[in-house]
């Protein structure tokens, strides 16, 4: 049977996403981020390592260790409007969302410097990071199984009138005492048969279009996808004011979908309450960088993400129905990551106040950002950023920022499941320093997104979306080593 596809359903799980100011590419890296958003030109501390590799070349010699954790409380949500259209379905305007809270969310760097050399590494979540659990389903599915109820029907009809067909003809011929249709040159026997296989293949169709009308009716959707990156690389301090640094970057994105229906008629069909699939795919990409201090007190950055180019392989499908939605363990689809620029310009005011603005700019429109069900398009996609970091005690510093993404989304392509908005975000958070080698970092962001019309299948869907990070990091710095 062809595909059913609702025009640009999402990006099926490659889009958990926490906070992402690209469609895919994750910004809140380090809870650094949280504290201050604008992280482009960093160059006195190893988060670095994830925003400006080369300002690694800047630190102070000797190793340094950072890790954290960030706590996401988010509520995503989808709002459908059919008027009557689908009343056949007893499917109604609604409202669905989720409101899964992530306790889990965590990034490590490092970094070594002797000299005018620095090696790196990072380990974080580049993409997705989380679980989306809508009890009542998603504007996407419901029309998804709405459209394929219909579909199936009328392959059931048309199935249906095929067996009638044949049986009639065989009739025919055998009234007439003939053996043979001269037009197709089937024998009786033949015709028989060939009316037996297709009515089976009615009622298979006939009965999966009732199973897929329930699944429109009444179904919950569970979500995790989460992209792990690790990057390693060097920065060489070519001259007292150029840094130059290269890095290579291993991503391994997982997904798992599950759609369960307590529906009898759709448990029998099915063989089991739901439809579910892993998958599993693997990316690499480079990252290049230079960093500039024309005079002591400016830093000036620029740093490149090639685009990462993820994979999927499907498995572990569960459910008979599954197949009729082209979920299959054959399947295979490409997620990726797209390419970045990433631009950033930093002033010490004074010794212990620093000032910084940071651009970036993802390269959608050259991206597959595409899910197991269907294909999804947006233009490229930028971020600004503003923030100042001021460190007013011998023992304790503070930071706040802000910046505004715009997402380049259309009104035909989105995600139900996780919203793709174009956002306001502000952060802040203190740095204490304990001892002058330790530093315990704790910040919050919030994340104010703007609603957007999203039209599937011509039914209006309002998608909104509210996230907070809290964040919780410590830094330690081995001077000696």
């Amino acid at each position: 049977m062809k595909r059913i596809a609702v025009t640009s359903i999402l990006a099926l799980l490659g889009t958990a996403a926490l906070f992402a100011s690209g469609v895919e590419n994750k910004t809140n890296l380090s809870t650094g981020y949280l504290r201050n958003p604008s992280r482009n030109t960093e160059n006195s501390r190893p988060e670095a390592a994830f925003y400006n590799i080369a300002g690694t070349a800047y630190l102070k010699e000797g190793l340094w260790i950072g890790g954290g954790n960030q706590f996401v409380i988010k509520e995503y949500g989808n709002e459908l409007k059919t008027g009557n259209a689908l009343s056949a379905y007893e499917i109604n305007d609604y409202y669905s969302n989720d409101e899964t809270t992530v306790w889990l969310y965590p990034d490590l760097n490092a970094v070594y410097k002797k000299g005018r050399w620095s090696i790196f590494g990072n380990f974080g979540v580049y993409a997705g990071g989380g679980s989306l659990s809508y009890s009542e389903g998603t504007s996407a599915t419901t029309l998804l199984f709405a459209g394929g109820a219909k579909s199936q029907q009328n392959e059931a009809i048309k199935y249906g009138l095929a067996a009638g067909a044949a049986q009639q003809t065989a009739a025919t011929l055998t009234a007439a005492g003939t053996t043979t249709d001269p037009t197709t040159g089937l024998s009786v026997a033949e015709l028989g048969a060939l009316a037996a296989s297709y009515g089976a293949i009615s009622s298979e169709y006939g009965a999966t279009a009732k199973a897929s009308s329930q699944m429109a009716q009444s179904h919950s959707l569970d979500v995790t996808s989460i992209t792990y990156g690790l990057q390693l690389g060097a920065s060489y301090q070519v001259l007292d004011w150029l840094s130059l640094a290269a890095a290579y970057r291993y991503t391994i994105g997982t997904q798992k979908m599950t759609l369960k229906c307590s529906d009898a008629d759709f448990v029998t069909v099915n063989g089991g309450n739901e439809i579910s699939y892993d998958a599993e795919g693997y990316g690499q990409s480079c990252v290049f960088g230079i960093h500039v201090k024309p005079i002591d007190k400016l830093d000036l950055s620029l740093q490149y993400q090639t685009l990462s180019r993820i994979d999927y392989d499907v498995s572990n499908v569960k459910g008979n129905v599954a197949k009729y939605y082209d979920i299959t363990n054959s399947k295979k689809f490409r997620t990726d990551l797209p390419a970045v620029l990433n631009l950033g310009a930093g002033y010490s005011i004074l010794d212990n106040l620093y000032v910084s603005t940071s651009f970036n700019y993802y390269f959608n429109v050259f991206a597959q950002q595409n899910s197991i069900l269907s294909e999804t398009d947006y233009d490229n996609s930028m971020e600004f950023a503003l923030g100042v970091d001021w460190r007013f005690w011998k023992f304790a510093g503070v930071s706040l920022g802000a910046s505004f993404g715009n997402q380049g989304i259309k009104d035909d392509s989105n995600s139900t499941f996780n919203p793709v908005l174009n956002n306001f975000v502000i952060g802040g958070g203190f740095e204490i320093y304990p001892t002058e080698q330790l530093t315990v970092t704790l910040s919050a962001l919030y994340a104010k997104y703007f609603d957007a019309d999203y039209y599937l299948e011509g039914y209006k869907t309002t998608l909104s979306k509210k996230v907070t990070n809290i964040g919780v990091g410590l830094t330690y710095h081995f001077p000696n080593l």
